[in-house]
């Protein structure tokens, strides 16, 4: 009987210690999945920020090439002016190789 006891007790307590790991491999899978899933969101957000930041200096970029002041530019297209500034460098910089490339000596 004795032997009997021992044996129930040393079977429930290695139960309880695969109860605990389980319960704690589940807790640390949930929390990977609730970080992937936050991860997507931040993600998710931040694309779509760029996005709209790409489509704000494409837009300038087409109203500098068609001469709208840079005071009408920074107010409907809601850009900063350093960006504005580094945009027409850009335009600048481009223009001047096309220039070079099409030039024959």
């Amino acid at each position: 009987m004795r032997v009997n006891s021992f044996t129930l007790a040393a079977q429930n307590a290695a139960f309880a210690h695969e109860r605990d790991l389980r319960d704690k491999a589940q807790i640390k899978y949930d929390g990977i999945q609730e970080g992937i899933q936050e991860g997507i969101q931040v993600g998710i957000k931040e694309g779509i920020q760029e996005g709209i930041q790409l489509n704000q200096l494409q837009n300038a970029q087409a109203m500098l090439k068609d001469h709208v002041t840079d005071e009408l530019i920074l107010k409907y297209i809601g850009i900063r002016s350093d960006q504005l500034n580094s945009l027409k460098a850009q335009i600048a910089s481009s223009l001047i190789q096309e220039s070079i490339n099409t030039c024959s000596f």
